[in-house]
């Protein structure tokens, strides 16, 4: 019984450590999180603090939002008012990122 026992932990063990490697080493600046519902409703990219895309090991692809108040916005890449809001953001980001004369 013991012998059963300690096979099965071993087991239990071995298939917990399969899985894990399995998921394999994120990249260091790609969201760990996944979108499997979109938001749909369009608002002013002043809200949003930054932006993320989801990594490519996602079933579906979108762009994670971060508001102001901290709040996580899954949002369709193919949009036309997320696309804005990302260009709005880019180019936010390069004029902060610009040189000083």
């Amino acid at each position: 019984m013991k012998v059963s026992v300690a096979a099965l932990a071993v087991l239990l063990i071995a298939a917990f450590c399969l899985q894990v490697s399995a998921a394999g080493p994120q990249a260091p600046n790609t969201p760990r999180v996944c979108c499997y519902k979109y938001f749909h409703n369009p608002i002013s990219w002043r809200r949003v603090v930054k932006y993320e895309y989801t990594s490519s090991g996602c079933s579906q692809p979108a762009v994670i939002f971060t508001t102001i108040k901290g709040k996580m916005l899954c949002t369709n890449p193919d949009e036309k008012w997320v696309q804005d809001i990302v260009t709005q953001l880019s180019a936010r980001e390069a004029v902060s990122k610009a040189p000083l004369a």
